[in-house]
């Protein structure tokens, strides 16, 4: 399969993950990250913001989203559709920092702040979950054009 093919080409790697396992996550993070906005819960939005800087700083073999992804998608053989992996690390990067504001504000008790930032993080995951949208990736690509990543 040539990188055209499987979408954003990446000039940092070549490995492939599977797209469909990265979107069952964002799917996985509309639910938590409801969650913690509803509650108002940092505890919740800390544990997010913790799996999202596993995922972004290569220890995703301990993020507990995509361990669940991953069986998700093996039970319900969803497939496999490969994608760069540079560009859904950046994004998972960006997460982490969206979740550790987001916990901080929830943390200080900026209710109307926390809102605003966790109403931007589970609108791109509504995005990328849902449409396959990754704003992350976009950002990126954009990024990389202009060789500032």
């Amino acid at each position: 399969m040539m990188k055209e093919e499987v979408g954003i080409s990446c000039p940092i790697n070549d490995k492939q993950v599977n797209e469909i396992v990265i979107r069952t996550i964002a799917m996985q993070v509309i639910f938590i990250g409801s969650a913690a906005l509803f509650f108002q819960n940092p505890i919740i939005a800390v544990l997010l913001a913790i799996d999202f800087g596993l995922r972004a700083f290569g220890f995703g073999q301990w993020s507990a989203l995509r361990y669940s992804a991953q069986k998700l998608v093996t039970h319900f053989k969803l497939g496999y559709k490969a994608t760069n992996e540079a560009p859904k690390k950046f994004a998972a990067t960006i997460g982490f920092v969206v979740m550790s504001i987001f916990s901080i504000l929830l943390f200080l008790k900026l209710s109307v702040l926390a809102t605003i930032i966790g109403g931007l993080l589970l609108l791109f995951a509504t995005l990328e979950g849902g449409f396959g949208i990754c704003v992350g990736c976009i950002l990126y690509q954009q990024l990389t054009r202009f060789r500032l990543v």
